[in-house]
């Protein structure tokens, strides 16, 4: 990607965050705490609704839009630039393995994506990696780790997959070990009450749960032609929920079919993965869609997963498929996220295949990508909006994105985490 780098504020920023750095939680980052406070000057800045010309000071890596300033203020001008939040990523499962990692990590950042959900993986492939997550100059990613679900179900026959593939050379040898690791069994209240100590003590960051063909659960649950294509018994799930919100995690629900969306959002799920299966041309309940308005269930569509479809015969009929159940879900009113599910790309492509549908105004995509992704990824921390004390993380561009959005990841000139530069040339 070509920037137009403004040399006075690369300056000034490459002086605050030269510093060697070490991985953090995703909260501010130590080495901010004594950085110099700058004074952000013709900088038109993102309010939620429009672009607003405003004075903002960052220190200690934080914003603030009241401060008085100080004569130890370095002061940027924008030049009439314009503000927004960083990008989000509410779904992908990419950041597991260490093949070709430093390029996806790279593409999210030079895409202005810094924030990842992570919705399945195996912590234990996955800790010699952390180092690289969660720092300054890095993506901030949220993992539930190993999701839940019923004996043979997703993603049982994943896992198996890749074990015969090779992938788990040195962590697992057979199928059983996965586990725990991979995906827990959850059959029953009594495996429920049984593994819930367990499965907290791998400090997930959320709780992945499978719904598949729920309405079928009874026919599926015990027919080894359905492995890998069922999951948790619909019963449990408002168990499941309130379990973890007691622990104050949120849950994150796979769904299949409209019946498995209406068990999720009906059992108080925060987030719900995906459309419903595309193939058979089943619509969202709009009965549904406005329950889960009314709750702020979060919906991330994975509009995108249906290129992998391309060559099917029936292509045009599956897009106008999933048209179909966003038009339901915007007329309802329902918060949805930018997520792609895409392991070779991230939520860029999700965000350019929901422009191309022409359903949402320029100001619902960045909304989608900037503010309800973060939100859903990182629901504790304050990022996502431009506010006293929020993290003072931003991407600079060169045009309006509400007047001309399409090509908005090439009208980033910079990119700031917590007080940090991010440059990309």
């Amino acid at each position: 990607m070509k920037n137009i780098v403004y040399t006075g504020m690369i300056i000034l920023f490459i002086s605050i965050s030269c510093r060697p750095r070490t991985a953090t939680s995703p909260k501010i980052a130590k080495e901010n705490l004594n950085s110099p406070s700058l004074k952000l000057i013709n900088g038109k800045w993102f309010n939620g609704e429009s672009f607003e010309s405003t004075t903002v000071w960052v220190s200690n890596g934080i914003l603030s839009f009241a401060n008085e300033g100080s004569k130890k203020d370095s002061v940027i001008d924008l030049n009439g630039k314009f503000i927004i939040p960083p990008f989000a990523e509410a779904h992908n499962h990419n950041l597991e393995s260490d093949y070709k990692l430093e390029e996806r990590i790279d593409s999210y950042l030079e895409n202005g994506v810094f924030y990842v959900k992570h919705l399945s993986s195996i912590k234990k492939r996955l800790d010699p990696l952390m180092q690289l997550y969660n720092k300054p100059k890095g993506i901030d990613v949220s993992f539930a780790h190993a999701p839940l679900t019923a004996k043979g179900g997703h993603p049982i026959a994943l896992r198996k997959r890749f074990l015969e593939y090779g992938r788990f050379e040195g962590l697992f040898n057979t199928l059983e070990e996965i586990k725990s690791h991979g995906y827990w069994i959850i059959n029953d209240s009594k495996d429920l009450e049984e593994k819930w100590n367990r499965i907290v003590s791998f400090k997930p960051d959320f709780i992945k749960i499978m719904l598949l063909y729920s309405e079928e659960y009874e026919k599926r649950k015990n027919d080894t032609v359905y492995f890998g294509n069922k999951g948790l018994n619909p019963d449990l799930v408002p168990k499941i929920v309130e379990k973890a919100h007691k622990e104050n995690l949120r849950v994150s629900a796979h769904v299949e079919t409209a019946h498995d969306f209406h068990v999720a959002v009906n059992a108080g799920v925060d987030e719900i993965a995906h459309l419903p299966e595309i193939d058979n041309g089943e619509l969202v309940n709009v009965e549904d869609a406005a329950l889960a308005s009314e709750k702020g269930t979060i919906v991330v569509p994975t509009a995108s997963l249906v290129t992998k479809r391309k060559a099917k015969p029936n292509y045009e009929q599956l897009v106008e498929n999933i048209k179909a159940n966003l038009k339901i879900l915007k007329a309802s009113g329902v918060t949805l996220a930018m997520g792609s599910d895409m392991y070779n790309d991230n939520s860029v492509g999700e965000f350019q295949l929901l422009h191309s549908f022409d359903i949402f105004s320029n100001l619902e995509l960045l909304k989608m990508w900037c503010e309800n992704a973060a939100m859903t990824t990182f629901p504790n921390r304050k990022i996502g909006y431009f506010k006293d004390g929020y993290e003072a993380s931003f991407l600079v561009l060169d045009k309006n994105p509400l007047e001309s959005i399409k090509d908005i990841n090439e009208s980033i000139v910079l990119r700031v985490k917590q007080g940090v530069i991010l440059n990309y040339e």
